[in-house]
């Protein structure tokens, strides 16, 4: 199935977002890269890179047109694995990109896990952080 318009500005628009917060960024890699990644079956739209002072994190993004839990809960995305370099903190950031006025197909139990963007077809509109799991500490001085 040939990707849709709306799906390659979507991309686009994320894709410029982490680059402006320092991403290096790559459009659906074929393999995990030299970042000391690694997945088995799954393939991320985007996927950015970036180190700065202690931290070292990875951005695993969806870009979803028709958004469905099932259809996010089903992909791989919990197989990928990411190690740091030695002395550094880690930090997988998972962000599911919706366009606007599609935020119903997703449950809101995926914010545990997921920070929602939602985006038009020119820029993000809207940015909902991911929501801490029950029992856990929240911390707001996370990248």
């Amino acid at each position: 199935m040939a990707e849709s318009d709306r799906h390659r500005a979507m991309k686009a628009v994320v894709r410029a977002d982490l680059e402006r917060e320092g991403y290096a960024v790559v459009e659906e890699p074929l393999s995990c890269l030299e970042w000391r990644t690694h997945w088995s079956g799954y393939r991320p739209d985007l996927l950015g890179h970036k180190s700065e002072d202690e931290i070292e994190s990875i951005a695993l993004v969806e870009c979803e047109t028709r958004p469905s839990t099932a259809r996010l809960l089903s992909k791989r995305f919990r197989s990928v694995w990411f190690q740091p370099v030695l002395l550094r903190r880690g930090w997988v950031r998972r962000i599911l990109a919706v366009h606007q006025g599609r935020l119903g197909g997703i449950d809101m139990l995926v914010r545990s896990e997921w920070e929602i963007w939602i985006v038009n077809s020119t820029r993000v509109l809207q940015r909902l952080r991911s929501l801490p799991e029950r029992g856990t500490r929240y911390d707001h001085a996370a990248p």
